[in-house]
């Protein structure tokens, strides 16, 4: 059985956390997730990534938000829920991934944590960005808005034909980074999708629709896949 490191948050304090539909998604896709949770320091961050690379593929989970000083900007107000610490731990694992040839799946932070780790940057706050209703938290399994996928792109395929997806952030990728291809984008042209070889990040939650609509099983197929036959 294939197996996924799953990498978690640190919310609310004392505790870990992590939405249980990536865990219910990947038993359903075929795969055995592995639970990981952010070392309590630095000396850790070695182990942490050996733990994760153990595993045949890496799901990069929602959470707090990524410390913009890893991009080179300031912190801004709405900025909120960084872990520093998470942030170093999973740079790290994602850098150790693509050089070891593990496929990755990051959604929502995952996507951001992408990004970051690829060069690349973020809009720390959408609607002060000047895109609003992007966080729609009441209708977290219900598609709101259309995505729209460069052809041939595993985005499109991950889409499964389902053309409108969920949407519950206020954060988002500005410029992804060298190496990391944009291939989906909501009506206002915000960055729904990045991806490289063996890489790929959704900013929408598949893990939250599945269960309305088992096309949204697909990323976690295509993680699965690739693990397979990378392996």
């Amino acid at each position: 059985m294939t197996s996924v490191a799953v990498l978690v948050g640190r919310e609310p304090a004392h505790r870990f956390s992590v939405h249980r539909g990536y865990v219910d998604s990947l038993w359903q896709a075929g795969a055995l997730p592995v639970i990981l949770a952010p070392p309590p320091d630095r000396s850790y961050v070695g182990a942490f990534v050996e733990a994760a690379l153990a595993c045949d593929a890496v799901c990069l989970t929602g959470g707090g938000d990524v410390d913009p000083r890893l991009y080179g900007a300031e912190l801004e107000p709405l900025t909120a829920g960084v872990d520093p610490l998470r942030d170093e731990a999973e740079i790290a694992v994602v850098t150790a991934a693509v050089g070891g040839g593990r496929p990755i799946l990051g959604i929502c932070r995952g996507i951001q944590l992408l990004a970051v780790a690829f060069g690349g940057t973020l809009y720390q706050d959408l609607p002060t960005a000047g895109f609003a209703g992007h966080r729609d938290e009441v209708r977290e399994r219900q598609p709101v808005h259309v995505v729209s996928p460069a052809p041939g792109s595993v985005a499109e395929a991950v889409l499964a034909g389902a053309p409108a997806v969920n949407s519950i952030h206020h954060q988002a990728v500005r410029v992804p980074g060298p190496g990391l291809q944009a291939t989906a984008w909501s009506a206002d042209g915000v960055i729904e999708a990045v991806e490289a070889p063996g890489v790929l990040g959704l900013q929408w939650h598949p893990e939250r629709l599945a269960g309305a609509d088992a096309r949204h099983l697909a990323p976690f197929e295509w993680l699965i896949g690739t693990a397979v036959l990378t392996s």
